[in-house]
């Protein structure tokens, strides 16, 4: 059995940036552009999320 590895990020940094996205989506969708989200923007989004997860990475590591 493979011992815990310290450079993964906790259940609790996942979840919360999975709220984030979901929040952000759902929110730009319904919220701001009426119920069409165009693909692009999706992109960003996803794109946006990945660069803060790596951001935090280094930081809560």
């Amino acid at each position: 059995m493979e011992p815990i590895r310290k450079d993964k990020p906790s259940p609790t940094v996942f979840l919360l940036m999975t709220a984030v996205y979901f929040a952000s989506y759902f929110g730009l969708k319904y919220g701001v552009l009426g119920g069409v989200l165009p693909w692009g923007y999706n992109l960003l989004l996803i794109g946006g999320c990945l660069a803060i997860a790596l951001f935090l990475r280094g930081k809560l590591s």
